[in-house]
């Protein structure tokens, strides 16, 4: 695909659009301090819209860091002083709505709302700006009508918080706001792809897009008009593949869930006020939660551990003990991953920052860069799977299983995975030993200095894992003073800047607001399933099949295994797990092993074409090594995972016995 402008008359034929490309004649950009890439403002006006919404983020990152601070502050409080802070979670949950409600619209501005790209690039230049548009206005609709109701439902809003009495009204209608903001957001981005569309004299192409978004607006409306009456669980059904054939068009998977949801409630309710109210009140009540702030938290931790130089630890301690096995600094680079997983929680930042660490090592050595990119594509999975897991939260917010049970569960079988795929690397090795050469020799006395470095790192794991076991504090509290406690260790490891923090701080703003859209998209879709019976029927029917319960897990480890091929694991989750965890329950599958299995195969997606985002973000880390090298790599790391997950599922007690 071409990217270059549309009002350069030499190449009229471009195939540019909108979100990633260079349209309009304006040039691609990148924010700095978030990593979103960025399109130029086409006016005055847009500029003005742009600027404000940067610096929305940047005052969203304030509460962020107010509630780490005072979320800590009660621990210590707490636990050492007997001196909790009065009211502590009525205070954070109103100030992550300031955080979530903040952060979104910069995430609409810089065109980078999570979306499955499958498909996509397969188009034509005319059907992406028709595909593109059909996105805009589905998603622009659904977030000013999602901010409409929710600033009638702050009309008419009387609550106070449990504890402070504090009016919430306010905190209401800044979610209505916030709304409001990303509708804007999306309503500039219409008139980005009608600029370039109406340039191209594309007008047949304006109708089709404009037309399909509002025949999907208007279903309930034809559902009423034409007097339909069907079952709820084919209302459910038929929404269903709505939105797997949206999102498969590249629509913003949030916004995609909200519209879908919004609109099986108008039909299977009958009654739009029904509809709208249960709807109107989601934005605020169903995204401070506790367990929803939990993940920001996990994410600022990750991001403060990373600045605290802890993954440099890690590997060199790695190198020090294991350098001398069969290809020994790929297998000190898994040891580093697992090692960082278990203070971060996130798959593709342990790929970031333990490439940056491990790489060039690797390089200086002669390694295969086959064997080398695929024991650090491969590692990042382990950051997902050994606690603390952002992987294991999102699972929890949608089972309401135990998020503290689910980081121990996690335990064995990621340092199951992580021998696996020591061995496998040992093996490659053994068989073709030039693909790596044995590392430097070092002395007993290195071996032990490298493990004094490693003293911060077991101390923060233990801290929070065992803390959040033992009933010490929750998730959420967890991640805010393990986030706190890394801030600290990089501060006295100077290797802290304003600059450098405030970054930091952004980027895990941003991030959380990528996911927040997500959250309010899948509360929606799923007062919707719940009305449809959706998924308790397809559980029975099942059962009714009278299908051994080995069948059921291993059509949904097939089930997984496929999908990830196609869409990340937070997509994954958000997808299936409302459907198919009534079947699991009615089975009468232990849900805390449930969720370790589902993380693992889920993960595999990571490391499969054609999605695998871990191979991509490595790949564009190093552009001079290829996709298809990073793909050959992790084939072998792949049927290790497989080999997990039979373990595993072979022996439940792998994941239970820490219980």
């Amino acid at each position: 695909m071409e990217n270059t402008p549309l009002d350069n008359d030499k190449h009229e034929e471009a195939e540019c659009l909108a979100p990633d490309d260079r349209i309009c004649g304006d040039s691609y950009s990148e924010e700095p301090e978030t990593g979103i890439g960025a399109l130029p403002p086409m006016n005055f006006l847009e500029g003005i819209f742009n600027a404000f919404s940067k610096h929305l983020l940047a005052l969203a990152a304030l509460p962020m860091i107010a509630t780490a601070v005072l979320i800590t502050a009660d621990v210590v409080g707490r636990l050492f002083l007997n001196r909790p802070i009065n009211g502590i979670t009525d205070i954070e949950s109103l100030l992550m709505s300031l955080v979530g409600f903040g952060a979104m619209p910069l995430v609409a501005v810089q065109r980078q709302p999570l979306q499955i790209e499958l498909f996509y690039e397969n188009f034509s230049g005319h059907t992406r700006r028709i595909l593109y548009l059909l996105s805009c206005l589905l998603t622009g609709g659904i977030t000013g009508m999602l901010g409409w109701l929710a600033f009638n439902e702050a009309m008419e809003w009387t609550r106070l918080t449990a504890t402070l009495s504090i009016a919430e009204k306010p905190f209401v209608f800044w979610s209505a706001i916030g709304l409001g903001i990303v509708f804007i957001a999306f309503l500039f981005q219409v008139i980005h792809v009608l600029k370039a569309m109406l340039k191209r004299r594309e007008y047949l192409e304006i109708l089709c897009g404009t037309g399909i978004a509002l025949l999907i607006a208007s279903l309930p409306f034809l559902y009423k008009f034409f007097g339909l009456s069907l079952p709820s669980l084919v209302i459910g059904g038929g929404g269903f593949l709505l939105l797997l054939t949206l999102i498969l068009l590249r629509v913003p998977l949030g916004y995609t869930m909200a519209l879908i949801g919004l609109l099986g409630l108008l039909v299977i309710s009958r009654r739009p006020s029904a509809a709208y109210g249960t709807v109107g009140s989601i934005p605020f009540t169903e995204t401070t939660t506790f367990l929803m702030i939990a993940l920001p938290m996990f994410m600022l931790m990750g991001d403060m551990v990373s600045l605290a130089g802890l993954s440099e630890d890690l590997f060199f301690a790695a190198e020090r003990w294991l350098g001398r096995l069969p290809g020994g600094l790929a297998v000190a680079t898994v040891g580093g991953c697992a090692g960082f997983g278990a203070v971060c929680g996130e798959s593709l930042a342990t790929v970031i920052t333990m490439t940056a660490v491990a790489l060039p090592a690797m390089k200086e050595h002669n390694y295969d860069m086959s064997l080398a990119t695929g024991a650090l594509a491969a590692g990042g999975t382990l950051g997902i799977l050994i606690p603390p897991s952002t992987g294991f939260i999102i699972y929890s917010m949608i089972t309401e299983e135990s998020v503290g049970k689910l980081f121990v569960a996690g335990i064995v079988p990621g340092l199951l995975l992580t021998g696996i795929f020591m061995v496998i690397i040992m093996l490659r090795v053994m068989r073709n030993p030039s693909i790596a050469p044995i590392g430097p020799k070092y002395t007993l006395g290195e071996k032990l200095k490298s493990l004094v470095a490693l003293i911060p790192v077991a101390a923060l794991f233990l801290i929070v894992v065992y803390g959040i076991l033992n009933g010490w504090f929750t998730p959420a509290e967890g991640g805010a003073f393990g986030a706190v406690l890394g801030f600290l260790y990089a501060l006295v490891r100077r290797k802290l800047t304003p600059k450098i923090f405030w970054d930091a701080m952004k980027r895990s703003t941003a991030m959380f607001g990528k996911m927040f859209a997500m959250f309010i998209g899948l509360k929606v879709l799923g007062a919707f399933l719940a009305a449809s019976r959706l998924p308790t029927v397809l559980a029975e029917t099942v059962i009714k099949l009278q299908v051994s319960p080995a069948v059921v897990i291993i059509a949904i480890v097939v089930m997984y295994i496929i999908l990830g091929c196609v869409m990340n694991i937070m997509p994954m989750m958000m997808l299936t797990l409302p459907s198919i965890y009534p079947t699991v329950q009615a089975y009468g599958f232990d849900g805390i092993w449930f969720g370790v299995l589902c993380v693992i195969v889920m993960e595999m997606g990571q490391i499969t074409p054609p999605v695998g985002m871990n191979v991509y973000t490595l790949a564009s880390l190093h552009p001079e090594i290829s996709t298809k090298t990073i793909f050959k790599g992790v084939g072998a790391f792949f049927c290790g995972m497989l080999i997990c997950i039979a373990i595993v599922a072979c022996f439940p007690q792998l994941a239970l016995c820490l219980l």
